[in-house]
């Protein structure tokens, strides 16, 4: 049989190709084979194999082929051009004998240096994204469909429980036969570009074969080769396994739930979306002395007293659209006999499969006599304080007058008495206004007068103000303002008054002969003030409490020092009701900072 043809057509073919003699001399070799190593024309032929790959033998190249097989694919192997620089390649080896020649073999021979580079750069990506990702617990893979590798993360590795071995054949082994199809159905889709992205959720067992475990996978193509084909991809895996065992749970509990749902001591309803009563249980009829028949077929609109009705709706449209989780609002209802009835509202929101607003679930507690008691509470508090405050100033004006008196001076026992008086006066008449101002601004009845002010000239004024207290403690200001021109939206009085009880709480708290600070900086939203001071720092235990109303975090030192308990609680009040937050940093016997911030422009 004439040869001459089919060399002719191999010598042409544009992939590197070489057949290997018995002997391990190269007996044909192509173009591609030659320009592969640097060499010209049939330089190549008669030389030994063994000269431009890295075997030693041809036992060790035909030990690659595993009988019965007569090729392999052998993806490590390596090469030296004719410089004498290694090529990493994968060779496809195909093995046969014939009675002429004897075992000789067919190498299809591909350059993977290219590949193996971007495999590297994809490793040490990977490797960048791992320490971001790790406290994430999310598991990152890639996946080269050209060459059929997957590089993984140390997460990835982690979450099912693999070491050396071979990841593609362990996570095979792994996955729930049931669920294998369903994992690599993403990888199908993405390769076969019907999307750029697909997810799916599977089982997959346990290192020590004890229970099965849910993942889930997230895969999306990260690159495309000239033509458009798909070369990469990449995907994130988590552990959905609690997520999965809530699911079921939850459905477990539909039954318990509409069991719940009738026997419930509150009112209980499922709303749809256009208000409509759904379902509604015995203790709702009863609270708002309608049968179920007659709530049926009217809506929470209807129930709703006019003037509770906007908020209640506003409330609504942002839990429609997702932009909070659930709300509750108190409100007023309007029975069947017409009375009016208030109620604390809690309204959380059912989806559908798709993850479409489907219907809501209300719960609604009668709290008519608790509004009651606090409307009752709030005017003993004003009627109390207020009858308090015009003895108490006449009080403070006689001790004053008298104190004031030259021409016949007091004992010196009388005059401690007096001062004692004074000062008590003063606590006392300090009490009543911070109890009067905690009580508007807890019904948020205070009116606020904003308008655009300097700050650093505010802060000045503050800290000149309570020049009496620093001294008073042993402790001065420091004011750190570099830019004097930033300003925004204050009520003057109120940010006075946030600024003195901020200055006087650090005053009574910092170490004696220390200094406060008064830091202003500027933001591209708002304007943070903030005042620190060196002393005992807040406890962890009562840094929850800092803010609540008649609390203080030790009653023996802070009655040693003077104090309500209701300052900072106040302060909270003022700054966000005015448009701003507030917080503290601290350090247990160490530095404390309590900041708040201004807006820049007017608030809503």
């Amino acid at each position: 049989m004439d040869d001459a043809p089919i060399i002719h057509a191999f010598k042409r073919m544009q992939m590197p190709l070489m057949i290997i003699g018995p002997d391990g001399l190269i007996l044909h070799c192509n173009r591609a084979t030659q320009h592969l190593f640097g060499y010209g024309g049939d330089d190549l032929i008669g030389r030994p194999v063994f000269e431009v790959l890295q075997v030693a033998s041809v036992a060790e190249l035909n030990a690659h082929i595993k009988a019965p097989a007569v090729d392999a694919i052998i993806k490590d192997m390596s090469g030296w051009n004719r410089s004498g620089e290694l090529i990493p390649l994968a060779v496809h080896m195909t093995a046969w004998s014939d009675a002429e020649r004897g075992l000789q073999h067919a190498l299809v021979l591909r350059d993977i240096t290219d590949e193996m580079e971007a495999a590297r750069l994809a490793k040490d990506e990977l490797m960048r994204a791992n320490s971001a990702i790790r406290g994430a617990r999310i598991g990152v893979f890639e996946y080269n469909p050209v060459a059929d590798t997957v590089i993984v993360s140390d997460v990835w590795r982690e979450l099912l429980e693999l070491e050396d071995e071979d990841v593609q054949k362990a996570w095979r082994d792994r996955v729930h036969p049931d669920d294998l199809e369903t994992a690599l159905e993403p990888v199908r889709i993405c390769l076969e570009d019907i999307a750029e992205r697909a997810s799916c959720e599977y089982r997959i067992q346990s290192k020590d074969r004890s229970r099965w475990r849910w993942m889930r996978a997230d895969i999306s193509i990260a690159k495309r080769d000239a033509e458009g084909r798909v070369t990469r991809l990449i995907g994130a895996m988590t552990d959905i396994t609690e997520r999965k065992t809530t699911e079921n749970a939850l459905r477990k509990s539909v039954e318990r739930f509409k069991s719940a749902f009738e026997s419930a001591a509150v009112g209980m309803a499922v709303v749809g979306l256009d208000g409509k009563f759904l379902r509604a249980n015995p203790a709702l009829c009863e609270l708002l002395e309608y049968s179920e028949e007659e709530l049926l077929t009217t809506d929470f609109q209807t129930l709703t007293h006019p003037d509770d009705l906007n908020d209640d709706l506003n409330k609504l449209d942002l839990l429609k659209a997702g932009k909070i989780p659930g709300y509750q609002l108190e409100k007023r209802y309007i029975r069947a006999n017409g009375a009016t009835m208030w109620g604390l509202l809690s309204v959380g929101m059912v989806k559908d499969e798709d993850g479409r607003p489907d219907q809501f679930i209300s719960q609604i507690v009668d709290i008519t006599e608790q509004r009651r008691l606090d409307e009752l509470k709030r005017e003993f508090i004003s009627t109390v304080s207020h009858e308090l405050r015009t003895p108490l100033t006449s009080v403070l004006g006689s001790l004053a007058l008298l104190s004031s008196m030259d021409a016949e001076p007091f004992s010196d026992e009388a005059q401690r008495l007096m001062f004692i008086g004074q000062e008590n006066g003063k606590r006392l008449h300090a009490l009543i206004n911070d109890v009067l101002d905690f009580e508007k601004f807890s019904a948020r009845q205070m009116r606020f007068e904003l308008s655009r002010h300097e700050i650093a000239g505010l802060i000045e004024e503050a800290a000149l103000a309570n020049m009496a207290s620093a001294d008073k403690f042993g402790v001065r200001f420091n004011i750190d303002c570099p830019d004097r021109s930033l300003t925004g939206f204050v009520d003057p009085k109120r940010f006075q008054q946030v600024m003195t009880n901020l200055l006087t709480n650090a005053a009574k708290f910092a170490a004696e002969g220390s200094m406060i600070d008064i830091e202003v900086e500027g933001q591209p939203k708002d304007i943070r003030v903030s005042v620190a001071n060196e002393g005992h720092g807040i406890s962890d235990s009562f840094r929850d409490q800092i803010f609540k109303p008649f609390v203080q975090a030790a009653p023996s030192a802070t009655r040693a020092r003077g104090g309500t308990g209701l300052g900072l609680s106040i302060t909270k009040k003022i700054v966000e009701q005015t448009g701003g937050t507030i917080g503290f940093d601290s350090e247990e016997n160490g530095r404390t900072t309590f900041w708040f911030t201004v807006p820049v422009n007017e608030p809503v």
